[in-house]
């Protein structure tokens, strides 16, 4: 497995009929079964590789304005589904996430699916091997060193704007910005 054949790959799933993004990335899982034990975990190295290319501070802003919210969770799961998009896609939002707004749909944002990309590897490997545990596959995963991001939020909505003004267009949702707020208060 090299990132030739990784971004391949992506690009032949992507390629299918899918309905959605899940169904991306079970024919993704599909198409990854036949590849040795050593190729799937190599796939999911270049994967956490790919998601940690993506740690900018510009995607993690970004990740706000498409989803309302941020967490650790809802960044990784986004930057999953930028790799998901594939290579050119991929390269585009990192230079200019407005570009976001040719691939994706408002009413497409509240439900990205970029976790799904995160078992894609896990979930080949358990098949190929008849294993039931994922636990032995995460072992078994090296992940790159999180680079430390400055973060430097905006105070105010036109701050967004002037930082993303097609993305901001397109994506701002204050009512959800609010709903998730509540939400998290609700979680403390």
């Amino acid at each position: 497995m090299n990132e030739q054949i990784f971004w391949q790959l992506i690009d032949k799933a992507r390629a299918a009929r899918n309905s959605n993004f899940e169904t991306q990335c079970v024919t993704l899982t599909e198409l990854l079964i036949p590849y040795s034990a050593e190729d799937i975990i190599a796939f999911e190295h270049i994967l956490r590789e790919k998601i940690e290319e993506a740690s900018t501070w510009p995607i993690m802003a970004a990740t706000f304005v498409v989803c309302s919210f941020i967490s650790d969770d809802t960044y990784e799961d986004f930057r999953a589904w930028m790799v998901g998009q594939g290579k050119e896609h991929f390269y585009k939002i990192l230079a200019d996430p407005n570009v976001i707004c040719d691939i994706l749909l408002p009413k497409e944002a509240r439900d990205l699916g970029g976790e799904y990309m995160l078992f894609v590897a896990a979930n080949a490997w358990l098949e190929k091997l008849d294993k039931d545990n994922e636990d032995e596959f995460y072992e078994l995963i090296d992940h790159p060193e999180e680079k430390v991001i400055e973060q430097r939020w905006p105070e105010t909505k036109e701050e967004y704007r002037k930082l993303f003004p097609r993305l901001y267009d397109t994506f701002w949702n204050e009512d959800r910005i609010q709903e998730r707020l509540s939400e998290a208060e609700e979680e403390e």
